[in-house]
């Protein structure tokens, strides 16, 4: 059997790499930054079974540290995951408005909750499972992300 060079086994990488990403085309449909946020609704047509997928995805950076560039995606792919996230959007409006609650909610791959500055702004901090990423945002910005969000057209594209 023959040895394959460095550059050998590279481009054989890259021609094996290259076919299983060209099993799915993803058109972005609608994308837009919000606050800290970077939103998309994407449409992901399967070459292989001839199926579409239809996904929202809210991608936040991790504001607790300057120097590291760390970030984590909400991947919303269905109506109900896309409804929990409004809805809990809307719950959090409430939340950081009332000094006595401390509640936080849980939904698919996220954890929402009140955040309080240094200043007299309010904020709501979305987190990951972890807890170790986090960003956060101030009410016109989480107005702004549930009216996106309201807008998306789950389905169709």
């Amino acid at each position: 059997m023959r040895n394959l060079t460095p550059q050998g086994l590279l481009l054989l990488f890259l021609l094996s790499s290259t076919t299983v990403f060209a099993q799915s085309k993803i058109t972005t449909i609608n994308s837009e930054e919000i606050g800290t946020l970077s939103v998309s609704y994407l449409k992901i047509e399967h070459e292989a079974n001839q199926k579409t997928d239809y996904a929202v995805y809210v991608i936040y950076k991790n504001q607790n540290y300057i120097y590291k560039q760390e970030s984590d995606t909400i991947r919303l792919k269905s109506q109900q995951q896309l409804n929990q996230l409004i809805n809990d959007l809307k719950a959090g409006l409430l939340l950081i408005d009332d000094e006595t609650k401390g509640n936080s909610f849980t939904g698919h791959g996220y954890t929402l909750e009140k955040n309080i500055g240094y200043s007299e702004n309010k904020f709501l901090a979305f987190l990951n499972k972890e807890k170790a990423i986090k960003t956060t945002l101030n009410k016109y910005f989480v107005n702004q992300l549930i009216d996106w969000l309201i807008a998306v057209p789950f389905g169709k594209g």
